[in-house]
């Protein structure tokens, strides 16, 4: 249902984004098929790009889903980044990203990379964005995306402005967008991702609010 509302509203493409405590890193097999159900439909559904964030490092599944139903890219929330959250320290991935993504075949399938991404903390807090964005695109990233520090916090135009200045890969805003500031974080952005200021209360819980 959202998916179509979101397509007859005129967004040019969705995501599809597990919601869970994010207690591990890795994904189970349960959660890997049910999700795989849940995006196959939606992507029957809607005629629009659909795209696949699973979290952490389940890139795999990911672009496993991607490939088998034809969705047009990925969101990968680790990738040049040493982070740390209450999993404790999760190391980048970008190598065995790029790798799998070519072993399987998926060459088609863009891949959205955050850098210093929202959630958790930096392992070296004193890398500046600006590194980890050139980082990212050197190692195969198709575009980066930049966050607030948690869901639905603005992210900072400042940052948004040096990323911007950094790389030649389109640059995406991966939270905080609202009615009152896509306008100035679009002079930044070539891609905006909306989520939780679209949903009733701002909650993923509530429905989408068509208005």
């Amino acid at each position: 249902d959202d998916a179509l509302l979101l397509e007859k509203c005129g967004y040019d493409a969705l995501i599809v984004e597990n919601e869970d405590k994010c207690l591990s890193p890795h994904m189970t097999k349960v959660q890997f098929a049910a999700i795989s159900m849940v995006i196959c439909s939606v992507k029957e559904a809607v005629s629009i790009p659909v795209g696949i964030c699973l979290g952490c490092l389940n890139y795999e599944e990911a672009l496993s889903i991607a490939k088998v139903c034809g969705c047009s890219f990925i969101r990968t929330p680790v990738f040049v980044d040493t982070l740390v959250n209450y999993n404790g320290i999760i190391s980048p991935c970008s190598h065995q990203v790029i790798s799998y993504r070519n072993a399987i075949g998926a060459g088609d399938v863009f891949i959205m990379a955050d850098i210093q991404v929202k959630h958790y903390r930096m392992a070296f807090p004193h890398i500046p964005i600006t590194d980890s964005a050139r980082w990212a695109q050197n190692q195969g990233a198709d575009a980066v995306i930049v966050t607030g520090v948690n869901t639905g916090v603005e992210t900072s135009t400042d940052d948004l402005c040096k990323v911007k200045k950094t790389v030649s890969i389109p640059v995406v805003v991966g939270s905080g967008i609202t009615s009152s500031n896509i306008l100035e974080q679009s002079r930044f952005a070539d891609i905006i991702i909306v989520g939780t200021s679209i949903r009733k209360n701002r909650s993923m819980l509530e429905p989408i609010d068509v208005k």
